[in-house]
């Protein structure tokens, strides 16, 4: 990739100029100190593809040396003093930007919820192999397994990137309902693994303000799940929907965003119901495409708000929310009025 970099150096700016380029002697120093950085960054490589072109790129070095020195001890002062010098220079300089890039790549993959995989990664970008893939594989809970394969591959600048990771679910009691999706690090949305879960197990995320959902009836043509985008406009408003349900963790504010959190993360989250003053514990999860939230009793088993609460407690609530309403109304009001 970097020989083909100068290459297409090398015949853009024939079209610019009328005499010849490879015998010009400023663009030949600017070739050979290209080709001794080449050298020097890919020496000791394992790769056998680039020990046979690091030897052709010997063989072309020495060409352009004895073209730009003709004299034997200039080349050899060169070859004794000059170039050995460059060498560690360039070595130091390629092993910063190493540590940079695996920084980079630690920072990445803790990010998207890897850790402990940074000597892994090391251990595979010192075998300098173009691409590579880690799998990664652990048990949710006692009946779901995620496998998860990262792929890293080499740019242009030699330089690796986390690009993205194919993640599979399988759960041990339903065996027919194996999943997978990819998440690439380059869309607009950084999908970790807690929210790669949840959307696999069919519930909604929010990033970036926008709800998503995987349509599990759909495949595109690379076999991942198609995803349902919920934006502002569509009016899905959680705060407000959580606040029509009589819940303990809405009278305090850090457990109230602690709630908002969870469910925006996708989780099926356990709340506690107050009911005739009484507590009972349910569990709850966002629904934005029905602009509502899915209710669970403590046996998984969905259950209607109706039947959760009652419909006493219900009828409170409704009463509640409309007090609350107009309360919201004439503050407005009396707000305008102070305007004008």
């Amino acid at each position: 990739m970097e020989l083909n970099q100068w290459r297409s150096r090398e015949e853009r700016f024939s079209k610019l100029f009328s005499f010849s380029l490879s015998s010009n002697s400023v663009l030949l120093k600017e070739k050979l100190e290209y080709y001794d950085r080449i050298a020097a960054k890919y020496k000791g490589t394992q790769d056998s593809d680039e020990r046979f072109g690091l030897k052709a790129l010997r063989q072309e070095r020495n060409r352009i040396e004895k073209q730009l020195y003709p004299n034997l001890l200039i080349r050899l002062l060169r070859r004794l003093l000059v170039v050995p010098f460059k060498e560690q220079v360039i070595v130091r300089q390629n092993e910063r930007r190493t540590e940079q890039n695996n920084q980079l790549l630690h920072s990445q993959l803790q990010r998207s919820g890897f850790s402990g995989l940074s000597k892994k990664v090391e251990e595979q970008i010192r075998q300098g192999q173009p691409q590579f893939v880690l799998p990664v594989s652990y048990y949710i809970n006692d009946k779901e397994r995620l496998d998860h394969q990262l792929s890293f591959v080499k740019d242009q600048s030699g330089q690796y990137r986390f690009e993205g990771y194919k993640i599979n679910l399988h759960n041990e009691t339903k065996p027919e309902e194996q999943r997978q999706q990819y998440f690439g690090m380059r869309t607009d949305y950084n999908i970790n693994t807690t929210e790669a879960y949840n959307l696999l197990t069919g519930r909604a995320i929010q990033k970036e303000g926008t709800w998503m959902q995987l349509d599990l009836n759909d495949k595109d043509p690379h076999r991942n799940f198609r995803i349902k985008e919920f934006h502002s406009g569509y009016g899905y408003d959680l705060q407000k929907i959580l606040q029509q349900i009589p819940l303990k963790e809405l009278l305090n504010k850090n457990d109230a965003d602690k709630l908002h959190d969870a469910l925006r993360q996708g989780n099926r989250q356990s709340v506690s119901f107050i009911k005739d003053g009484k507590e009972q514990r349910y569990y709850i999860e966002a629904n934005p495409q029905f602009k509502s939230v899915n209710i669970y009793d403590e046996h998984s088993r969905k259950v209607t708000l109706n039947t959760a609460l009652g419909n006493k407690t219900m009828q409170a609530v409704k009463l509640t929310h409309k007090i609350n309403e107009r309360q919201e109304k004439n503050h407005m009001k009396k707000n305008a009025m102070r305007v004008s």
